[in-house]
């Protein structure tokens, strides 16, 4: 199972740190710790106002601010950490992730990621970094192995068919790849090898092929501390 690690960086002159899904409990945990640094406000995101400025936290599991949030949010992780899971339905679940709908071919997943989307995205890339959380990894590791074919990918190399794209000063290839070579290229945060694929910007996968419930449920089993809820 995964256990929750710390992984923060700074883009676009803001400050992120990932943090696991938040449940209810979680979210009263960090309430009461922010309460005690500022003013809090509950609205789509967690936020507490201070003298150093606003923290940003969304259930999603990011914390964002234009200072460094580690000192307010770290200490309250492992009350974090140590509160039960919490039971919701496996479509419920499933919806902290991605999102399904069904395309021309089957089912196409579009992948819900707490930094890698929209244009935080493409400024990635031109950073040459990447933001993609242990879990998320795990999710589209386990999307992409199920497969009914080729995966469009962006990759850092090239491969028969490759379309080249500029992000920055940096150089890609949107590529087609099967599942084996897309998950084992597939990078996560503070990680990297030789070759490296990326979720296309759009987020899209697919289509896969069908997944049991059963499979499902060993799936976010796996994803121990990063994601506190337990699928019935």
């Amino acid at each position: 199972m995964l256990r929750f690690e710390v992984h923060q960086l700074q883009l676009a002159g803001k400050h992120y740190l990932l943090l696991p899904k938040l449940n209810s409990l979680q979210i009263g945990i960090l309430t009461r710790r922010f309460s005690e640094i500022g003013s809090v406000r509950k609205g789509t995101a967690l936020a507490v106002v201070s003298s150093d400025g606003t923290i940003m936290v969304s259930d999603e599991g990011l914390c964002w601010s234009s200072f460094d949030p580690s000192d307010a949010v770290l200490p309250a992780v492992p009350a974090i950490l140590a509160c039960p899971k919490e039971e919701a339905s496996l479509e419920t679940v499933k919806r902290k992730y991605f999102v399904e709908f069904r395309g021309k071919e089957g089912v196409v997943s579009r992948i819900l990621p707490r930094l890698e989307s929209s244009t935080r995205w493409r400024r990635l890339r031109a950073s040459g970094g990447c933001a993609l959380a242990p879990d998320e990894h795990a999710v589209l590791s386990f999307l992409l192995k199920r497969a009914v074919k080729d995966c469009e990918m962006v990759t850092d190399f090239h491969v028969e068919g490759s379309t080249p794209v500029v992000f920055g000063r940096r150089r890609y290839f949107d590529s087609w790849l099967d599942s084996v070579k897309a998950v084992s290229t597939l990078r996560v945060i503070d990680e990297g090898g030789l070759r490296n694929s990326y979720l296309p910007g759009d987020g899209k996968i697919g289509p896969t092929s069908a997944i049991s419930r059963l499979d499902w449920l060993g799936l976010f089993a796996e994803l121990g501390e990063w994601c506190p809820f337990k699928p019935v």
